[in-house]
């Protein structure tokens, strides 16, 4: 063939399935494109606990706790348990992975009733004396020392410290979309005539929005409560034990771009049974109720 024609034929127009071939490469490539050059991709909002060190947040604490009912023994179940006061965590050093924070307090006034007897007392740690706590950037408590002066304050049958490893709520370990949950599990443990009774709360909490505010991006985060009751005890040939389920909501308001809470609120409650039992036969059974509910919100921060 004259090479003057095979020239002319190089140039030819492509066939059509090497057209098809083309426009189906650029589609494809156009698709991946689009979600990145196009703003199609949600926003990844990153909620880490990441306040400045040196900086001061004074928050307010409400809490409330309630019981009624009676035991396999004829004890009475009534309970009635409210806290205010003042919490004040100064942030002592932070690393990439952890805050360092002391815990004060000039005074958390305790009221407690039991049955026909109520007491009133105070837990305080001042700031030269301050329990250390040692956090996550999700929120999990690590660490805590130096909280034996607020036990020796303590008149109520479950840990001071127990409490405050379980009164903060979890951030995502990674940023999310509008729409997304993470999970967090809580735990507290009650000694009740001769048994341990053991509440375990599971929280789902979704990220429902990011609005504006005058400190910035604000999160705000809704919470699921699935809340369990367990214990029990033998006593003679029959075993006494606590069971009970319930639910419940709250919520979480995060400063993004200061890196702490601003509010943060629970509110659940439990019914359930104290049963004896002699082997697999249910002999008795007293129904009971348990409820709690609380608030901490941010008043001052420097």
């Amino acid at each position: 063939m004259p090479r003057d024609r095979r020239n002319r034929q190089s140039g030819a127009r492509p066939s059509g399935a090497r057209l098809r071939r083309t426009l189906l490469v650029g589609c494809l490539a156009i698709a991946v494109l689009l979600p990145v050059h196009g703003g199609q991709q949600p926003e990844r909002y990153s909620l880490a606990l990441s306040p400045k060190a040196g900086s001061t947040l004074i928050y307010n604490l409400t809490s409330r706790m309630n019981s009624e009912g009676r035991s396999f023994l004829g004890v009475g179940l009534t309970l009635n348990v409210q806290a205010a006061g003042e919490i004040d965590f100064y942030i002592k050093q932070k690393s990439s992975d952890n805050i360092f924070a002391e815990l004060s307090s000039p005074g958390i006034r305790v009221s407690l009733q039991v049955l026909e007897q109520q007491n009133e007392f105070t837990l305080a740690t001042p700031a030269d004396h301050p329990v250390l706590m040692t956090l996550d950037r999700a929120g999990r408590v690590s660490g805590i020392r130096n909280a034996e002066r607020l036990e020796e304050q303590n008149q109520l049958n479950f840990s001071v410290m127990d409490a405050l490893r379980n009164c903060l709520p979890t951030l995502p370990d990674k940023p999310v979309v509008l729409g997304d949950s993470w999970q967090d599990h809580k735990r507290l443990e009650i000694p009740f005539q001769g048994m341990r009774l053991l509440v375990e709360i599971e929280i789902t909490f979704d990220l429902r929005d990011v609005v504006p505010s005058p400190q910035g991006r604000l999160a705000l985060v809704s919470a699921n409560y699935v809340v369990r009751l367990t214990g029990s005890k033998e006593v003679d040939n029959f075993t006494g034990a606590f069971e009970g389920r319930g639910t419940g909501t709250g919520s979480l308001s995060f400063l993004m771009d200061k890196g702490y809470y601003s509010d943060y609120r629970l509110d659940y409650s439990i019914d359930g049974a104290m049963i004896m039992r002699s082997a697999a036969a249910k002999l008795a059974e007293w129904p009971f109720t348990l409820s709690e509910n609380a608030e901490l919100t941010l008043v001052e921060w420097r």
